[in-house]
Order: structure tokens, then C-alpha cells, then sequence
């Protein structure tokens, strides 16, 4: 190894806050890997034991009660590790008083699809997997614990119990498999994952030191708190309308023109393509994450030297998806056959039409640097309550017709509005369309950037 004038390597050197954040990131990162990877290797056995109908009735109940997801967050993970680095010495307050904000909306939800699907006259198969699945969620208030261990820059812990509770998850539902169990078994393996997570986290927070019984609910700062956090809560479900909708309104609406178990069928084939179109997505992500720092700082530092690395990062996400998709495009339907079978291969046609979703996808991770740094919050409100909309009316008009093709189709025109079309309309976001313009129509020319 070289060593330098000193005796020591060039790593050896470096200050030890900086390996402590390296630490950190390499533990998340490899926690996302392990999650994807174990997430993937259970899908294709799952998939190909239940077959497309069942699949379906599957990803249905999921996506059912996936719409409501951010009840149960509240939107408070980032401002609970904010303040508990700031305020430290209110630990238990905050914890305490998150978990119990995080149990209420976790009522809300139930209260909500449980009604929602009783009002629809669900089949009742499919209104015990809903009520497993919201069922789970009464254990997420345990998950506070997760953004402790971020505020003190311990994401190995939090990795490690993530890594856990996703490997045992997915024995449970391989065990499933191979027992040949029921349909609604695999409903249960959300309440036996997050029960996974809850018991880690909490145990992980006893060997730190920390006691959870000593957690205690204020109410000032509850309302502190969801002062903060409702404009999140907004942003979260609109998101999650966009991105679980699909499913619901495919099985919906095809259900009243083919009948239910077509309908299951086609939600079965989406969501098998769905699945692995967003294991792809997190490249992206990991990417974004670390250019930020340079990014904040060049935006302290330099104007000039700001913009040309938010284009450099548009240049960036445009060549991933390039990469990824064009191939994608070719292999999408005889891959689909050789991890699903036979019966999947009209999800490998979709695959291959959700490649085109990844140039949204790559150029709306790329925009959130830009909207963080500008500390555009509202704007990024306003073009997700729009997205979910536009989905939405676009999924009417098109299913029908064109099935899951048409719901395809709608995602992609929602994300254009969104990502693109509404830039235009906003004075302080127009800069950065010129910007994703540049990027996309320069893509060649990506350099480093000092």
C-alpha cells in the first residue's frame, strides 16, 4: 500500500469525522442492496407460485392500503432526526411524542380502508389481506427509533436491524412458498416483517443504553410537530396516490367490464413489472445523494458553479437511463418469461413500455437537489397534489380502453406535467427547466466539475 511522508496511508489521514459519515453511508447503502436484492429473489418466487390472478388480489390489498402509507409517517422522520440532533436532551419527548402521533394516524388508516373496502363490497379474501396489511402498521410508531439512530449518525444499527427484518421477511415468505399456503398467509408477512423491525429497533435501542418505556407524550409538542409535518403529510400521500393508484383503479375498472378475475389477472401483470421497474430506481437515488454535499456547498460558494452542477447532474441521470432503459427495452419480455414463466409474458411487454418511465423517474431525483436547495417545499406540494391528480383523471380515461397499457401511459403524462410542464408556470422554477434542458440536450458533455 502507498504510504505517505508520514507513515500512514492517504485513508489513514483523513479526518475522523469523515470516516465516521463514510461509515455510515457504506452501512445504507449496503442495507438498500441487501433489501433490493432479497426483495427480488422472493418477488420472482412468490410470483411464480401464486401465478398472475392471485399475484394480483396480492399487490391490490397492498396497494390499497400502500395509497394511505403516509398516515402512519405523518411526515415526521425528517423532523424528528432534525431536532432530536438539535435538541437531544428532549429525546424521550420527541420520541415519545412522535410514536404516539405515528399509533393515531396508524387508527386513521385503519379506520379508513377498512371502510373504504367495506363501502366497495370487496370480495372477502381481498378485505382480510386489506385488514392484515393495515393491521401491520399498528407496529410502525415502534420505527421512531430509526431516526434516533440517524440523528446520531449510527446508520449502521439502523441497517443492520433493516437488514434483518428484510432477510427474515422474505424467509417467511419463501417458507410460505414451499409449504404451499394460502393467499392470505402472505398477507401476514407485513405484520410478521414489521414485527421483525419493531422488536429489533427497540431491542438495538436497549443495548445503546435508552429504555422506550421512558418515552412520554407532551402535548405542546405534538402540536409543534404536526405543525410542522402536515404539509408532508399532504406531499406524502400524493405521492403515494401516484405511485399505488394504478394498481387499485386497474382492478376497479377492469373488474366492472372483464370481471374480477381478469382484473386480478391484469393488476398481477402490472404489478410483476412495476416491481422490478422500481428496483431499478434506487441507483439514482444513491447517485443524488452523493453529489448533495457538493451541490450545497457550490450553492453557498458560487452561482455559476452551482448551475453547472445541477447540469452535470441532469447529464448524469439522463445517461442512466439510457443505460438502463434502452437495453431494457430489447431483453424486457424474454427476461420476464425466465424469472416469472410463461404466464408473465405480457408483463414483460409492460416492462419494456415502463423503461421510458425511468427518464421521469432518474430526472425527478435529480430535481430534488434543486428543490432542497432553493427550499421550493411548496412548489414541490403544489406539483404532487397535480401529478396525483392528473394520474388519476388520465387512469379514467384510459384503462378502459387500453388496460394496463393506458395506466402506464397516465403515470407517464402525470410525471410530465409535473416534473416539466409545471417549471414553466412557477418564476423560481423556470431556471432549472432550462437547466434539465441543457443536461438532456448536452448529455455528452458531463465533466468534472471543480
Amino acid at each position: 500500500m502507498y504510504m505517505n511522508s508520514e507513515g500512514g496511508s492517504p485513508a489513514s489521514r483523513l479526518p475522523k469525522g469523515f470516516h465516521k459519515y463514510l461509515r455510515n453511508t457504506s452501512w445504507l447503502f449496503a442495507d438498500r442492496v441487501v433489501r433490493l436484492a432479497s426483495v427480488l429473489v422472493t418477488s420472482i418466487f412468490i410470483t411464480r407460485y401464486l401465478g398472475p390472478e392471485l399475484f394480483g388480489q396480492l399487490n391490490y390489498a397492498s396497494a390499497f392500503v400502500g395509497i394511505f402509507f403516509a398516515l402512519t409517517t405523518m411526515g415526521l422522520d425528517d423532523i424528528l432526526v432534525r431536532d432530536l440532533v438539535r435538541r437531544p436532551e428532549r429525546r424521550d419527548q420527541l420520541m415519545g411524542t412522535a410514536a404516539v402521533i405515528k399509533l393515531g394516524g396508524a387508527a386513521v388508516l385503519f379506520t379508513t380502508v377498512m371502510l373504504l373496502a367495506l363501502l366497495k363490497g370487496l370480495e372477502t379474501t381481498k378485505v382480510v389481506m386489506i385488514l392484515l396489511i393495515a393491521l401491520a402498521e399498528f407496529l410502525r410508531p415502534f420505527m421512531v427509533v430509526d431516526q434516533f439512530f440517524l440523528s446520531q449518525v449510527k446508520g449502521h444499527t439502523s441497517a443492520r436491524v433493516n437488514m434483518a427484518q428484510s432477510l427474515l421477511g422474505s424467509a417467511f415468505r419463501l417458507t410460505l412458498v414451499l409449504v404451499h399456503a394460502p393467499l392470505v398467509w402472505f398477507a401476514t408477512a407485513y405484520i410478521v416483517e414489521m414485527g421483525v423491525g419493531a422488536a429489533g429497533f427497540l431491542i438495538a435501542y436497549g443495548r445503546h443504553g435508552f429504555a422506550w418505556r421512558q418515552w412520554r407524550y407532551d402535548r405542546m409538542t405534538a402540536l409543534y410537530l404536526l405543525k410542522q409535518s402536515w404539509p408532508l403529510v399532504i406531499f406524502g400521500l400524493a405521492l403515494y396516490v401516484q405511485a399505488k393508484i394504478d394498481q387499485v383503479m386497474i382492478g376497479d375498472i377492469l373488474g366492472k367490464t372483464m370481471g374480477e378475475a381478469a382484473a386480478d389477472a391484469e393488476v398481477g401483470q402490472y404489478s410483476a413489472a412495476l416491481k422490478m421497474i422500481e428496483a431499478l430506481g434506487f441507483v439514482p437515488g444513491i447517485v443524488v445523494a452523493s453529489l448533495a454535499p457538493a451541490i450545497t456547498r457550490a450553492k453557498a460558494q458560487d452561482r455559476s458553479l452551482y448551475e453547472a452542477r445541477l447540469v452535470n447532474q441532469y447529464r448524469l441521470m439522463f445517461i442512466l437511463f439510457l443505460v438502463v432503459s434502452v437495453p431494457l427495452y430489447f431483453v424486457a419480455e424474454p427476461a420476464m418469461v425466465l424469472l416469472f414463466g410463461e404466464k408473465f409474458r405480457a408483463a414483460g411487454y409492460l416492462l419494456s413500455l415502463f423503461a421510458i418511465r425511468l427518464f421521469f423517474t432518474n430526472m425527478g431525483v435529480g430535481k430534488s437537489s434543486f428543490i432542497t436547495n432553493e427550499g421550493l417545499f411548496k412548489y414541490s406540494l403544489i406539483t404532487a397534489v397535480v401529478g396525483a391528480a392528473l394520474n388519476i383523471t388520465m387512469n379514467y380515461l384510459l384503462i378502459p380502453t387500453y388496460q394496463s397499457i393506458g395506466a402506464i401511459w397516465a403515470m407517464i403524462g402525470s410525471f410530465f406535467v409535473s416534473i416539466f410542464v409545471l417549471d414553466l408556470f412557477f418564476k423560481e422554477a423556470r431556471p432549472n427547466f432550462m437547466w434539465m434542458m441543457k443536461g438532456i440536450g448536452t448529455f455528452w458533455k458531463i465533466r468534472n466539475v471543480n
